[in-house]
Parts: structure tokens; sequence; C-alpha cells
């Protein structure tokens, strides 16, 4: 593992973070495609950040909770927003029945934890979304990185969980799969390259699997 830790590294990012980028627009996607209506749900969004996916959801109740207090402070959800560790949610017991997890279970080494407490707080039959940094993305030699308001690209601490250690660690939590997906750089997200000046390196990075999407039941 390379990079700063999360903690720090959202601490920096907070000010200036919001840009969507390749890697978010086809995240977003993923999990609009996963996510069944939440009209009526309790919705947690854990490893939230700022908390702009809890806009407009619908939900009865959306809570969001982010280790940083930086970027809930750059926020301004519709939810409520809590500091929190992925590991130790300050949340009670079968609170919930829609759980996204996004693009936050690389920024810690064990994933196992993670999903005994999403699992812990979910009501039964709850739906539990998880993404996660594609591991062949990592493997082709991709970093999640921000550039910071002095112009220094900061690479952001990241562990690689392969396909098996998330179906472990949820199985051992009491979850079952019921959907896994991929998202590849293609067509629809080269205007991003463009914009931001790397339009040459669309050719390379064209086909490449940049975000693994896996979806849970909770079960009992």
């Amino acid at each position: 593992m390379n990079g700063l830790p999360a903690r720090d590294a959202y601490r920096l990012w907070a000010p200036i973070y919001g840009d969507e980028n390749a890697v978010s627009w086809l995240e977003d996607r993923l999990v609009a495609e996963m996510t069944p209506p939440l009209s009526g749900s309790r919705l947690l969004d854990a490893g939230c950040g700022t908390g702009r996916r809890l806009r407009g959801t619908g939900a009865a109740r959306a809570v969001g909770i982010d280790l940083s207090p930086e970027m809930l402070e750059a926020g301004g959800g519709d939810g409520a927003l809590l500091v929190g560790d992925l590991r130790a949610l300050p949340l009670a017991d079968r609170a919930f029945d829609l759980i996204w997890c996004r693009l936050a279970i690389g920024h810690v080494a064990d994933c196992r934890p993670v999903y005994s407490e999403l699992a812990r707080v979910a009501a039964k039959n709850a739906r539990l979304i998880v993404t996660d940094f594609h591991p062949q993305a990592y493997a082709a030699g991709h970093r999640r990185s921000f550039r910071d308001r002095d112009g220094v690209v900061r690479e952001v601490e990241h562990h690689v969980h392969e396909r098996a250690d998330h179906l472990t660690a949820a199985s051992a939590a009491g979850c079952h799969l019921i959907d896994m997906r991929e998202a590849t750089v293609g067509a629809e997200v080269r205007r991003f390259y463009d914009e931001a000046g790397r339009g040459a390196l669309y050719a390379q990075h064209a086909g490449l699997p940049v975000v693994l999407a896996l979806a849970f039941s909770r079960a009992g």
C-alpha cells in the first residue's frame, strides 16, 4: 500500500472535492442500475464523502457516515451526516433497508470487519451494495489520486480486494450475493479524458474494468 492514509488524504481533498470523473460517473450508473426504488426506505451511505449521493433519493430516512469531518463539512446532503469508521459504525443494529458502501472499502486493509458492520446495521432482507476500485485497474497501474490546491498530485491509500475477498467476507457476515457487475472505460466517458487534456490516454484505457459492484441480501 502506498499513498496518504484516507483520513489525511480527504482532509486535503475536501476543499476542492466535487468534480466528477470517469470512474465516479461509471460507478454512479452501476449503482443506479442495481438500487431498488428508495421511496419509504431507510438508506445508509457508508463512506458517503460529502453526502452528495443522499440528495433527492426519496428515502424515508437517509444517513451518511464518513471518516473525514472535513468532507462532511464540505457537503450538504439531504440526510443526517455523521463522522464514523466503516469498521465501527455509530448506528443501531438492523436499522437500514438499503446500504451503500461506495468506493470506500478499498481504503481499509481488511474488508471483513466492514462487511460485519454493514451486516449488523442491515435489517432482515436488506439490500447491500458495495463498489470498489477494480483489481484489474490497479494491476494495470491505475491509482486513486487527486490534485491538491497547490497542484501536487496526491495518491490515496488503497488496498486491493479481489472478488473472492468480497464474497468470503460477505458470506461470513450472513449476506448472500444477488448481483455482480463491472464498469469498463468506454465511449460514454471519453469526454472526461478530453476535458482533462488527456485524450491520448483514452485509447490505452478503453475496455479496462475500473469499477467492481456487488449486491447482497442480508439473510435472517
